[in-house]
């Protein structure tokens, strides 16, 4: 990022981190580390809120709290959050996606579910 016009963002810009790691060696534990290049990927991030909800089995209504909204501006300043409607529909595109792979996967087979209450 330009010091001169700091408001100017290169979307393609990639971030360096450093991926800790801890190797066991002779001499006892050593702190190694690995450089990874990172860059943002608005819908990557999207994704990985309604992965979030789903996983979580957080209510939808949680996204629009502005305690989470003050924390995800912190995390990353150019994710705009969406609407809980919109995370709604992408949960239910992922629910789709996966009921039709988990169908694919099981063609053919035979499946017997049994419950207790």
């Amino acid at each position: 990022m330009c010091k001169k016009f700091s408001f100017v963002v290169n979307k393609k810009q990639k971030v360096l981190v450093l991926e800790p790691k801890i190797e066991k060696g002779e001499l006892g534990d050593q702190n190694v580390g690995t450089l990874k290049e990172i860059s943002y990927n608005y819908d990557e991030c999207r994704q990985a809120l309604a992965n979030m909800v789903i996983i979580d089995e957080l209510p939808f209504n949680f996204l629009e709290s502005r305690g989470f909204k003050l924390f995800a501006r912190t995390m990353q300043p150019r994710f705009d959050i969406t609407s809980r409607f919109t995370i709604m529909r992408d949960s239910l595109k992922f629910y789709v996606e996966e009921k039709d792979r988990l169908r694919t996967a099981l063609r053919g087979q035979q499946l017997c579910l049994t419950t207790n209450t």
